[in-house]
């Protein structure tokens, strides 16, 4: 095979070429010879050979045609085909041309000018070459659909790299790509793959071989990273793109980087997609391509990341929420014993100046009777009769509770010799410690417990004795957190630690997230700030409770209350909103319990060891229809179990149920709108790219003349215009 790349050409006046493009880089005579022999050796003559290189390589091309080798190849066809040689500058156009061999049939035909004329078609006739025998369209196994990095679905997809078979079809294409390119201070060369990085070198050679310098080559990679780039100054840079079915990405960069149209090419698409003109190479569309917008019942998705492809060969886990199932015995006893107490807020200051998601209130805590109940059962049972004293962790609750201890203890009769001492006098005070004799740690509230473990650390060089650790609760992430803590405070050689915790809930993070998307959109100005910003109040200390949730616009009863018959919960409770903060414990309990822990079946898990997607079901939102609870699993879910990008059934189920509680914003139906708007608006809940579209258009077009109108659709950050009208709503 030919080293060179080579192609058929017929001229206007058809004429036939055969095309030899003369790579930058040094070439073997026997090389160019066996290309113009591979020419020679076919059925048909052409009328011409046409050799196109670079006018910096003329002088090499020449002596390679004055080869003896070369010469020899020439000879076949004396007086039946001509040979030209013809060099081209660095705007891709014939500057010169040097007539090797002349025949009567291109007399004329192979002059300066009238090249210059139908160069642009010797080079499309080129790049068509490159991808004539459509490799690079790739169509999904069948049961299958590609969903693209820009999340539309199709049953093809288009790969420029399964095209490159070879560096001679490499160079041809960074040679085409020399007529587009318009910038004469080149400082970066963009690509959106790596995997046509080699059509960017080879640019790069080109250039620098034209004395136009060696410009940076940098991969964005596709729509995933066009936000990520520093863009270079106007008319510094020009973008090579892959290819794109809709040319899509080419107009996402145009508007991205404010460039000029010719500042950036696609290398491939289908002659019917919109600005398919632009493009270096048309295909055709084929026949069988099936349009993923209209879904195909049992079609499966087969993703596509970068330059690789992911199928989902198991269909996605949906999860319904079942009180059988996933009901959480521990959160639904924490209610019990503290619903009605106003324990628990949100978003708010510990004692030691520390921003908390959920905010336990240790002084509350600790004159609440289950707790005074348990810490005295514990005293009795769990403390030894070598005690000397009290550690409490350095906070006015804890301190409070290590009072509390104090005082049975005396009712009991038990000394404390060493006294009751802060975490933070421990050192101090440890010269004055019995080494044997037991000690009892207390704290009121704690998260992962690094306060616990610093206090270990500090005695263990000075404490053998027994030690006996009480918390009043604890509120962390995972369950991990919880076991991994108990596990390093009652790790001793003789067995005398213990560590007991009247509540352990692990909650996950996702309400972490939530809040933090709220701090951004405030801090940022953006659309949403007007309508969050009354929640982040600077000088605001204490958590929220009854304004944990965004308001409703229910008149006269803005706020998310949770109503009789909470499935989740035993006992009885008082209606209101005070139970905000609570219900979104409950659900996030339930939910990372959903995740971490074992069922009897795997499908009642919010999770999966194989590579499949797991969403909760949208008829959650139906099952359980009181906003406060449908804004907690909104506030506690994560993001990728809120994705129904790629699900158009699920899509479409979100987007009429999002209509309806549009539609019924002012009644109860609709409470939780402006935390739908919001998870909507922040990326959390996902829905179709045509399903988002439509309900936007929808909003925009219908809802606009009730009060709060304005910062309900600004919660949602559309591209459009908000209302007219004006509220304080929220």
């Amino acid at each position: 095979m030919s080293p060179l790349f080579s192609y058929p050409w017929a001229h206007p006046s058809d004429a036939t070429f055969e095309v030899i493009f003369k790579h930058p880089g040094t070439l073997s005579a026997a090389d160019f010879a066996m290309a113009l022999t591979d020419v020679a050796q076919r059925i048909l003559y052409p009328d011409g050979v046409l050799v196109v290189c670079l006018e910096s390589d003329r002088a090499e091309v020449l002596a390679l045609l004055s080869s003896l080798m070369v010469k020899q190849s020439i000879n076949r066809f004396k007086g039946k085909t001509s040979v030209h040689l013809a060099c081209i500058d660095i705007t891709c156009q014939p500057v010169e041309v040097i007539q090797v061999e002349a025949t009567v049939a291109t007399d004329g035909l192979c002059t300066v000018n009238r090249l210059v004329e139908v160069f642009p078609n010797i080079l499309y006739c080129g790049v068509e070459a490159v991808f004539a025998d459509e490799k690079a369209i790739i169509r999904a196994p069948a049961g299958f659909e590609f969903v693209k990095p820009s999340g539309e679905r199709s049953s093809h997809f288009l790969r420029t790299e399964e095209a490159l078979s070879t560096s001679a079809s490499v160079d041809f294409l960074a040679f085409a790509l020399l007529a587009r390119l318009r910038i004469d201070d080149l400082k970066v060369i963009f690509v959106d793959s790596m995997a046509i990085s080699p059509i960017a070198y080879s640019l790069r050679d080109m250039l620098y071989k034209l004395k136009r310098g060696s410009p940076q080559i940098i991969s964005f990679h596709s729509h995933g990273g066009m936000q990520n780039i520093e863009v270079p100054p106007h008319k510094t840079f020009f973008c090579i793109i892959s290819a794109s079915s809709s040319m899509s990405l080419q107009r996402r960069w145009i508007s991205h980087t404010r460039c000029a149209d010719d500042d950036v090419v696609t290398l491939l698409t289908f002659s019917d997609a919109q600005d398919a003109g632009r493009a270096l190479c048309k295909l055709p569309r084929p026949s069988t391509w099936i349009d993923g917008n209209a879904p195909v019942a049992g079609v499966r998705p087969l993703r596509i990341y970068g330059e690789r492809f992911h199928p989902e060969q198991i269909l996605p886990k949906k999860i319904t929420l079942a009180l059988n199932f996933h009901r959480c015995e521990k959160a639904a006893k924490f209610a019990e014993d503290f619903r009605d107490q106003g324990l628990i807020s949100t978003n708010g200051f510990d004692d030691n100046g520390q921003r908390r998601t959920l905010l336990v209130d240790g002084h509350r805590l600790t004159k609440a009777e289950p707790f005074s109940v348990w810490l005295h059962k514990q005293l009795r049972a769990k403390v030894p009769a070598s005690i000397q004293g009290i550690v409490f962790q350095d906070d006015p609750a804890s301190r409070v509770m290590a009072e509390v201890c104090t005082d049975y203890f005396n009712q009991l009769s038990i000394n404390l010799p060493w006294g009751v001492r802060a975490s933070s006098n421990l050192e101090s005070a440890a010269e004055f410690l019995c080494p044997n004799r037991g000690l009892l740690i207390v704290a009121a509230v704690i998260s992962k417990g690094s306060m616990l473990l610093g206090v270990s650390r500090d005695l263990r060089a000075t404490h053998l004795g027994a030690k006996t650790y009480l918390v009043g609760v604890q509120i962390c992430e995972t369950s991990s957190d919880a076991s991994f803590l108990k596990r390093n405070l009652t790790q001793t050689k003789d067995k005398s630690c213990i560590f007991e915790c009247h509540h352990t809930l692990a909650v996950g993070s996702a309400l972490q997230h939530s809040f933090r998307d709220e701090e951004e959109a405030t801090k940022t100005s953006d659309v949403r700030a007007k309508a969050l910003r009354y929640r982040w109040d600077p000088s605001r200390r204490s958590g929220l409770v009854e304004d944990t949730l965004l308001p409703s616009l229910v008149a006269d009863d803005h706020r998310l209350k949770l109503r009789p018959d909470f499935v989740f919960w035993n006992c009885k409770y008082n209606e209101g909103a005070l139970h905000a903060p609570m219900v979104l414990l409950t659900i996030g309990a339930i939910l990372q319990r959903a995740r971490t822990e074992e069922f009897s079946s795997d499908d009642h898990r919010l999770t999966s060891e194989a590579f499949q997607q797991v969403v909760l079901d949208p008829q959650n939102f139906n099952r359980y229809n009181d906003g406060i609870i449908q804004a907690a699993i909104l506030r506690q879910a994560y993001p990728s179990e809120l994705d129904y990008s790629t699900l158009p059934a699920e899509s479409q189920y979100m987007l009429l149920l999002l209509k309806k509680m549009f539609m019924s914003r002012l009644r109860q139906q609709g409470e939780a709108i402006a935390e739908f708007a919001f998870a909507l608006g922040t990326g959390r809940l996902k829905l179709q790219r045509a399903d988002y579209k439509e309900l936007s258009n929808w909003v925009l077009e219908f809802i606009s003349g009730q009060e709060g109108d304005r910062e309900l659709i600004s919660l949602l950050k559309l591209d459009a215009q908000e209302p007219r009208e004006r509220s304080n709503e929220f």
